[in-house]
């Protein structure tokens, strides 16, 4: 049985999207139909070398997200391809309707292909409009008749209410089951805010429909404060898939270029105490376990769903990776140690806060 070793998380700044849809910050930003493609520094042969199993300790659980739709980014596919021919497991953020690119992935053999699953972003209303809608289902099945895995999310905005009993009956003919709910933050305010205008009793009568483990999940630590020691930084990393430079997580110091020193060890740095509101990404970064003692579920229960027949949508194999948690192949930190870590981060900070008050004055007294 194969375990996670370690979370990858790329960030693609790349904002080029064939879909506007009404709840996604991003897509208001002019850049989101220039149609620039972002320079990638290394080739995917470097990246899939710099991040071997020999490397890495192991098998590593791999995002690929990027601003914008992830396969209109170029190459995509062979950066896929040689991740996974290193025995990482790649999940790939899309909304399914670049046929060619998805095709192109598609023809990898058997064995890559159960390592790759598909988070399909179920954006019903958008596809509606633009007709893609049987489009969208098309692909998805493709990715089942192929061996790799497929999910579908769908945000539960308050415009797609009135359409619920449309979604439901489209997903049960094309998915065999429900789509699972993500949350929709409102970054307008402090980030911990539902996009809703809906009473919470109300929110949470009509989305509970879905019976979503998924959603029920992140609703459990949507907007709590994370204080138990988090291994972000020594279990995995935030990394820039353009330019190879990693930092703990979506906050935190940087851990340097994973891909200039292929042959070098990676750096690990555990960050300790996360500094944000809640953890933004905690259905994949909690249940994979960042930090262990929070939860005892299971990513791979949480991204399946069973088909009416029976059937499911992730791969076994994949399903049973997922399922993996970090301190299953990593060691843990002794207290004293997680004391250490925790002290030299705080005293990092102040440094760094005394480093700015000087420049302020120093600046003030050369004017």
């Amino acid at each position: 049985m194969d375990k996670v070793k370690k979370l990858i998380l790329f960030r693609i700044p790349m904002s080029i999207c064939n879909l506007r849809c009404h709840y996604c910050y991003l897509s208001q930003r002019p850049v989101h139909f220039e149609g620039i493609q972002p320079e990638m520094k290394y080739t995917p042969e470097q990246v899939g070398h710099a991040l071997r199993a020999e490397r890495i300790g192991g098998k590593a659980y791999i995002n690929l997200c990027a601003d914008g739709e992830t396969l209109l980014v170029k190459d995509i596919d062979k950066y896929v391809k040689a991740l996974t021919e290193q025995g990482h497991y790649v999940e790939i953020v899309s909304n399914m309707t670049v046929t060619p690119v998805l095709q192109k992935i598609l023809s990898l053999p058997k064995h890559l292909l159960s390592h790759i699953e598909f988070k399909c972003s179920f954006h019903y209303l958008e596809l509606k409009a633009k007709g893609k809608l049987e489009l969208f289902a098309d692909n998805v099945k493709k990715v089942w008749e192929a061996g790799a895995s497929a999910n579908i999310e769908i945000t539960p905005s308050d415009e797609l209410i009135p359409f619920i009993p449309e979604v439901k009956e489209f997903a049960l003919d094309n998915f065999g089951a429900l789509p699972h709910l993500t949350i929709a933050r409102d970054d307008r305010t402090s980030g911990i805010d539902y996009l809703t205008s809906l009473p919470m009793e109300e929110y949470n009568r009509i989305w509970g429909e879905f019976d979503s483990d998924f959603w029920k999940f992140k609703k459990t630590i949507f907007g709590k404060k994370q204080t138990a020691f988090c291994y972000a930084g020594q279990w995995g990393m935030y990394v820039d898939l353009t330019t190879g430079d990693a930092q703990q997580c979506y906050c935190g110091k940087s851990l340097g270029n994973i891909f200039e020193n292929p042959d070098s060890p990676l750096k690990e740095e555990p960050i300790g105490k996360c500094p944000i509101a809640h953890c933004y990404n905690g259905h994949m970064l909690l249940t994979l376990g960042y930090i262990p003692e929070v939860n005892n579920t299971r990513y791979g229960d949480i991204r399946d769903r069973v088909r009416e027949d029976g059937s499911h949508w992730l791969h076994p194999q994949l399903k049973e990776f997922f399922n993996s948690k970090l301190e299953e192949s990593n060691n843990l930190l002794t207290p004293a140690e997680c004391k250490k870590v925790l002290i030299n981060n705080d005293l990092r900070r102040m440094r760094s806060k005394l480093g700015a008050v000087k420049r302020r004055i120093s600046k003030a007294f050369n004017k």
